[in-house]
C-alpha cells in the first residue's frame, strides 16, 4: 500500500443535512433534505493557499421535499433532479425554468450518459437521461444539445440501480440479476444474478476465501458457492442463496469506471464489463474484491473509490460508539487495496467525481470531503519503493497526470527495474530473462545480474537499483558470499540463475547467428545510460502528503503536465545500433564461463562451431580449469593451429588426457590444405616417436607394444591417418613434398604413401613413379645389402622383389632410363630385364634371363609377355640359346648356370668340374629347350626364320617332329584359304559385269513433245518428272511429273514405287524410293514391297 489520497474536510458541520451532490467543472452542488440547493465553487489549491470551496448561491425552494438526486448534463445545460418521487429539469446556468417529467412519478432511480453516437453516418454528440419509474424506464435524448425525443420501456421487475455503458446499450440491476436493455428497440437480456457466488463464478471460478477473503465474513456465500460447484447445477443455480445472511439487505451497485466500463458490483465482489456489456476477461481476469461492502463507488483515472461501514473496534475500545466509515482505494488495473482512509462517524451520503474523475468528492450528512490525490511521481516512487513494480507500471498507463509522451518511456523503466528485481529478489530468473528480452535488452544487462565470476567486468552491486542503504548492504553481502563459492560449492538459487542465463545465452546466440546469415551488421538494442538527477526532485518526496504538491499535477490549465522525474528511474533507455561481432563475443564470452560452472559438456559444442569467444579470456579460464581439449578447439576455430599443436606437444609429453601422439595426429586431420607445412613440421614428433619405440621393442624382443600402443600409433598409422586417407586436404597435398617428407623416415613409408595415390587417386605422373621405384630398391638395399646372391634372399627381401617386379610390369609411367641408372649391378637381373623390355631392348634382357639368372621358364614367359608388341622375341630367344653366351658371362655366372640347369633338370648326373663339362651341360640344356620351344611355340616361329638357325647337328626329336607338322598344317591351310578368297574376287567381279550390262540396257526417251499423262502438260528439261516402270502400268515405262506423282499417290490407299529424275539432263538421274518419297534407281530392287527387283531406267534426251 502507498500514498494515493488525503481525504481534507472542506464542510464541517453544515446546518442542513445533504441528501446528494453532483459535481462539474469548479461547481459543486448539494441537494439538502429541506428541498434547498447549495452552489459552491472549487478553487484548486496553489502554492500560498490550500484547495477550498466557497458557497455561491443558494436555492432554498429549489424542491418542495428532499432532493434525492442530482444529476448534471453539461453539453445539454441541464439539470436534472429527483426530489418527491418526480424527475424536474432544470437550467444549469440560472437553476430555474424548472420543467417536471411528469411520467417520471414514483421514480427512485436515474442514470445519465453523454457520447458520441454515428446517426446515419454523421457523428452526434447524444446525451441520455434514464429514469426508473412504476415498473417502466423512460428515456430522454438530446442531440446536439437539443431535446429529441423520450421512451418508454415497460420492465417486469423492479431497478434498484442503473447505468449507461454506450449510448444504445442501457444495463440494470435488479434485487436477483443484472440486466441490459438496448436502446431504441427495447430488447431486454440477462447477464447474470446478482449474487456473489454467480460473480465469483462469471468472472473465473474463484473460490470463496481467495484473495484475502474471510469466508467467515461471508456468511452462507462461501458454502452456497461450494455447493453449486460440487453439485453441478450451473453458473446460476445458486443466487438464491445469496440473498440470506447479514448483508442481504445491500442492494446490487452499477459503478461507471474510465474506459468505458462498468463495475458490476454485488456486496464485496464486483465484476467488469465493456461498452458492449460483455466480461473484460482480458484486462480484468478476476474480480474486484474489497475489503468490505461498498455502499458507493466512484472512480479516477486510475483507482476504484468504495465508501464503506468499517466493522471492525472503534479506536476508542468504547463498544458503543457510533462505527466509523473508510474509504477503500484500488487500483483499477491490479486490483490492489491501495489506501485505505478512515473518515469521520457520520455516514457518507454518497462519493463522486467530478471533471472526469480529477476530483473526488465524499459527501456526508453534514460534512464534505476532498480527496486530494497525491503527486504521481511521489506516488510512483513509494511504489517502487515497496517494490510493487506491476503497481506501478499500471499507475503509469493509468494515470491522466502524465504526459502521453512519456507514458511510454517510464513504464518501460519501470519494467526495466522489475525484471531486475525478479532476478535477484524473487528468483523468478526465467521470468526476469524473458521481460529483458520483451524489452530489446542488451544481455549485458542479464550479465551483470551474475556473480562477479561471470559478468567479469560487467558486474555490478545489487545497490545499483536504488534500494534503501540496509536493502543494498544485505543484497551486496549476499552476493559477496555467493561470488566466493567455487564450482562445486555452487548452491541452490545462483545455480538454478546461470542455468536461466544460460538459456537465455543461447536463444539470443541464435539470433545473432541469423543475423549474421542474414549480413547483419548492426542490431538495435534498448541500453541503459545513467542520467543526472536534478536537485530539486527530491523536494517532492516526503513522507507525507501536502497541498502544494498537488498542484504540481492538476493545474488550471488541464493540458499543461510537468514531466515526471523519479530517483529511482535516474537513468535513460535509448535504442543503440550494436555491432554484431560485439555482442556475439560477449554472448560466447559469457556462455563459456557458465558452461564451466553448470554444464561442462556443453563446452565442445560451443567450441567447435563458429563462435566468438574471446580467446584471451577463454584461454585462461580453459587453462585454469585443465580442460586441455576444449581450449585445443578454441584454438582450431580461431585459426591458432600452431598454438594448438604446442599445446598438444606439450601435453603428450605428460600424464593426462593428451598423453602420446595420437591427439596430435588426430588434430592434424582437421587442417585444411594450405597448413601443409605446418602439418609436416608436427608430423615429425609422432613418426620419430614411432620408429624409436619400433626400434626399442626389436632391441627388447618384444613382439607386442605396450598398454599405451593406441595412445603412440605405429608410423604406418600416422602416414595412412594423414596423408593416405579419403580425406579433400589429403589429396590436395602436394605428393612430391609428402614423398621427400617421409623419405627422411623410412621407404616402406614412401611405398605405403605412394601405393595409396596409385591405386586410389591414379596418379600417373612420372616423378612419383620413379619415386616408388627408387623407394623399392633402398627397401631392397636395407633388407639384402649390395651384392647378395639370389639363393640366400630372405623371405622380407623376395617380397619385396616380387612387389617390385610387380610395380615395373604395371606401371607405364615410371621412367625406364631412371629406373636402369638405379638398378644396382651384380644381381637383381630380373628386374633389370623388365627394365630393359620397356626400352625395347629384349636381346639384352633375354641375354640377362638365360645366363645371368639361369631360368629358361623366365625367359619362355618374357618372350610370351611380350610376343605381341615384339612378334620375332621367340626367334630371337631361340639365336640366343643356339648361339650361347658372351665369354664374360660364363665365367661370372658359371656357377649360377650349373645350380639352375640342376634345377630345372634333376635327372643329369653330378655336376660337372671343368669349364668343358659346363659348357656341355649347358649345351645340351639349351638344345633340349630349342625342342621345348619349337613345340609349344611354333606359331611364333616361321620356317623361314627357325631352320637357318638350327645348327646341323641338332636331333630329329618329337619335338622337331611337331613343329614341322605343325608349319606344314599351316602352309596347307593358308594355301586353301587364298584359293576360296580368289575365287570370292572373280564371282564378285562377274556379277558386276552383269549389272552394268543390265542397266546399259534400259533407258526412256523425252522428247520436247513428250507431255505428261495426269495433266497433260509439257515436260520440259528443267521440270522435275518421275518414271513409272512398267510393271505397274503394264505397257512400257511412262514419265510424268514429279508434282502429279506425288499427287497421284496420296490419292492411292497404298503409296506407288516411282522413279524420279531431274530434267536438267544426265543419263543417271534415276533413285530408289523404298518408301515411296524418293525417286525410284537401281536401289529400289532391295524395298520390301516389291518381290522382284525394279528395272534399271536409263534416261536419253532426243
Amino acid at each position: 500500500m502507498h500514498h494515493a489520497f488525503t481525504a481534507r474536510a472542506l464542510l464541517k458541520q453544515l446546518p442542513v443535512r445533504i441528501e446528494s451532490a453532483a459535481a462539474y467543472g469548479d461547481r459543486l452542488l448539494l441537494g439538502t433534505a429541506t428541498g434547498a440547493l447549495l452552489v459552491y465553487q472549487v478553487s484548486e489549491a496553489s502554492a500560498d493557499r490550500p484547495a477550498a470551496v466557497t458557497l455561491i448561491e443558494t436555492k432554498k425552494a429549489f424542491a418542495r421535499r428532499s432532493v434525492e438526486q442530482l444529476g448534471v448534463i453539461k453539453e445539454a445545460g441541464v439539470l436534472v433532479c429527483l426530489a418527491d418521487g418526480l424527475v424536474t429539469l432544470h437550467d444549469l446556468h440560472t437553476l430555474s425554468s424548472a420543467t417536471p417529467l411528469n411520467n417520471t412519478k414514483g421514480a427512485h432511480v436515474l442514470a445519465l450518459h453523454t457520447g458520441v453516437d454515428h446517426i446515419d453516418g454523421i457523428p452526434t454528440l447524444v446525451s441520455k437521461l434514464a429514469v426508473y419509474a412504476k415498473r417502466k424506464v423512460v428515456v430522454l435524448e438530446w442531440r446536439d444539445a437539443e431535446f429529441y425525443k423520450s421512451f418508454e420501456y415497460a420492465s417486469a421487475e423492479k431497478i434498484v440501480a442503473m447505468q449507461f455503458s454506450a449510448p444504445g446499450l442501457l444495463v440494470l440491476s435488479t434485487a436477483r440479476e443484472f440486466l441490459t436493455l438496448q436502446l431504441p428497440r427495447g430488447q431486454w437480456d440477462d447477464l447474470f444474478p446478482a449474487d456473489t457466488a454467480s460473480l465469483r463464478t462469471v468472472a473465473g471460478g474463484i473460490a470463496a476465501g481467495s484473495h484475502g477473503i474471510d469466508a467467515s465474513r461471508t456468511g452462507g456465500e462461501a458454502g452456497g458457492t461450494a455447493q453449486t460447484a460440487a453439485a453441478g447445477g450451473g453458473m446460476w443455480a445458486s443466487w438464491a442463496l445469496s440473498l440470506s445472511g447479514p448483508a442481504a439487505d445491500i442492494q446490487p451497485t452499477i459503478a461507471r469506471m474510465p474506459g468505458e466500463k462498468l463495475l458490476l458490483c454485488h456486496k464485496d465482489i464486483g465484476v467488469f464489463i465493456n461498452a458492449a456489456a460483455k466480461l473484460c476477461r482480458n484486462e480484468h481476469s478476476e474480480p474486484m474484491m474489497f475489503t468490505r461492502a461498498p455502499m458507493g463507488i466512484t472512480y479516477t483515472s486510475s483507482y476504484a473509490i468504495a465508501v464503506s461501514r468499517d466493522s471492525g473496534p472503534p479506536a476508542s475500545g468504547d463498544k458503543h460508539a457510533p462505527p466509523r466509515f473508510n474509504v477503500e482505494v484500488r487500483n483499477i488495473a491490479t486490483q490492489a487495496l491501495v489506501q485505505t482512509l478512515l473518515l469521520g462517524e457520520e455516514e457518507p451520503a454518497q462519493v463522486l467525481n467530478g471533471g472526469g474523475g480529477k476530483q473526488v468528492w465524499a459527501v456526508g450528512p453534514h460534512t464534505v470531503w476532498r480527496l486530494l490525490p497525491a503527486p504521481i511521481q511521489q506516488q510512483v516512487e513509494a511504489v517502487l519503493a515497496a517494490e510493487h513494480y506491476d503497481e506501478a507500471i499500471s499507475l503509469v498507463a493509468q494515470s491522466d497526470n502524465i504526459l502521453e509522451s512519456e507514458k511510454d518511456e517510464l513504464s518501460t523503466k519501470i519494467r526495466w527495474l522489475r525484471a531486475r528485481w525478479l532476478f535477484r529478489a524473487q528468483g523468478r530468473h526465467e521470468d526476469a530473462l524473458a521481460e529483458f528480452s520483451a524489452l530489446d535488452a542488451t544481455p549485458t544487462e542479464a550479465i551483470s545480474l551474475c556473480p562477479e565470476r561471470i559478468a567479469g567486468d560487467l558486474a555490478e552491486d545489487p545497490s545499483d537499483d536504488e534500494l534503501s542503504e540496509d536493502e543494498a548492504n544485505t543484497t551486496e553481502a549476499a552476493g559477496d558470499e555467493t561470488a566466493s563459492h567455487s564450482c562445486e560449492g555452487m548452491q541452490g538459487a545462483w545455480k538454478e540463475a546461470l542455468y536461466a542465463v544460460m538459456r537465455y545465452l543461447t536463444e539470443h546466440r541464435r539470433w545473432l547467428q541469423q543475423a549474421i546469415k542474414d549480413d547483419k551488421r548492426e542490431l538495435e538494442y534498448t541500453v541503459r545510460v545513467p542520467a543526472e538527477v536534478d536537485d530539486d526532485c527530491d523536494s517532492s518526496h516526503g513522507d507525507g502528503p501536502n497541498d502544494a504538491g498537488a498542484s504540481d499535477i492538476v493545474d488550471d490549465n488541464d493540458n499543461a503536465l510537468p514531466h515526471v522525474r523519479l530517483k529511482r528511474l535516474a537513468f535513460l533507455l535509448e535504442k543503440m545500433a550494436i555491432p554484431v561481432p560485439a555482442m556475439a563475443q560477449m554472448v560466447d564470452t559469457t556462455l563459456l564461463k557458465v558452461y564451466l560452472e553448470c554444464s561442462p559438456g556443453l563446452l565442445g559444442p560451443l567450441l567447435r562451431v563458429q563462435n566468438f569467444c574471446d580467446v584471451e579470456q577463454s584461454e585462461g579460464l580453459l587453462l585454469e580449469h585443465g580442460r586441455f581439449l576444449e581450449l585445443v578447439d578454441l584454438y582450431h576455430g580461431k585459426g591458432l593451429y600452431r598454438n594448438a599443436l604446442q599445446l598438444l606437444h606439450t601435453q603428450g609429453s605428460v600424464a593426462g588426457s593428451l598423453h602420446g601422439t595420437y591427439s596430435t595426429v588426430r588434430y592434424l586431420l582437421r587442417l585444411p590444405a594450405d597448413q601443409f607445412d605446418l602439418i609436416l613440421e608436427y608430423l615429425r614428433w609422432p613418426l620419430q616417436c614411432g620408429l624409436d619405440r619400433a626400434q626399442a621393442r626389436e632391441s627388447t624382443g618384444s613382439e607386442s607394444g605396450s598398454e599405451d600402443d593406441e595412445d603412440w600409433p605405429s608410423p604406418t598409422t600416422v602416414v595412412a591417418m594423414v596423408f593416405a586417407d579419403d580425406r579433400p586436404a589429403a589429396e590436395a597435398f602436394p605428393r612430391s613434398r609428402v614423398a621427400a617428407f617421409l623419405r627422411q623416415f623410412s621407404s616402406e613409408l614412401v611405398v605405403q604413401y605412394l601405393a595409396h595415390v596409385f591405386d586410389v587417386w591414379n596418379d600417373e605422373s612420372t616423378g612419383l613413379h620413379d619415386d616408388m621405384v627408387s623407394a623399392y630398391l633402398n627397401l631392397i638395399a636395407d633388407t639384402l645389402g649390395s651384392d647378395v646372391p639370389l639363393a640366400e634372399d630372405t623371405v622380407r627381401g623376395a617380397q619385396l622383389r616380387q612387389r617390385l617386379q610387380l610395380f615395373l610390369k604395371s606401371s607405364h609411367s615410371y621412367s625406364p632410363e631412371r629406373a636402369l641408372a638405379h638398378l644396382p649391378d651384380g644381381h637383381l637381373f630380373e628386374e633389370r630385364a623388365l627394365v630393359l623390355s620397356r626400352l625395347g631392348r629384349h636381346e639384352h634382357a633375354l641375354n640377362l634371363l638365360v645366363f645371368s639368372v639361369a631360368s629358361l621358364p623366365l625367359a619362355e614367359q618374357y618372350c610370351a609377355e611380350n610376343v605381341t608388341q615384339y612378334p620375332s622375341v621367340f626367334v630371337l630367344l631361340l639365336r640366343i640359346l643356339v648361339a650361347g653366351p658372351p665369354p664374360a658371362d660364363v665365367v661370372d655366372n658359371e656357377s649360377e648356370d650349373i645350380r639352375a640347369a640342376r634345377l630345372e633338370f634333376p635327372n643329369e648326373p653330378a655336376a660337372p668340374n671343368t669349364s668343358e663339362q659346363v659348357e656341355t651341360v649347358r649345351s645340351k640344356i639349351h638344345r633340349q629347350f630349342v625342342g621345348h620351344l619349337l613345340s609349344a611355340h611354333h606359331q611364333f616361329l616361321p620356317v623361314p626364320d627357325t631352320l637357318p638357325l638350327l645348327p646341323s647337328d641338332i636331333e630329329f626329336s618329337h619335338d622337331m617332329f611337331v613343329y614341322l607338322r605343325s608349319q606344314l598344317c599351316t602352309l596347307d591351310q593358308d594355301m586353301r584359304t587364298s584359293n576360296v578368297v580368289s575365287s570370292l574376287g572373280a564371282a564378285e567381279c562377274l556379277q558386276a559385269k552383269r549389272q552394268l550390262r543390265r542397266m546399259q540396257s534400259s533407258f526412256v526417251s523425252v522428247t520436247e513433245t513428250r507431255t505428261c499423262p495426269h495433266c497433260l502438260k509439257r515436260i520440259g528439261s528443267g521440270t522435275a518428272f518421275a518414271i513409272i516402270p512398267e510393271e505397274r502400268r503394264g505397257a512400257g515405262p511412262s514419265v510424268v511429273h514429279y508434282s502429279c506423282w506425288q499427287r497421284s499417290k496420296a490419292a492411292q490407299s497404298r503409296p506407288a514405287n516411282g522413279y524420279t529424275a531431274n530434267g536438267s539432263g544426265g543419263n543417271d538421274a534415276s533413285a530408289s524410293d523404298n518408301d515411296d518419297d524418293d525417286v525410284a534407281s537401281e536401289a529400289s530392287s532391295q524395298s520390301e514391297h516389291r518381290p522382284t527387283p525394279a528395272p534399271v531406267v536409263e534416261i536419253k534426251w532426243a
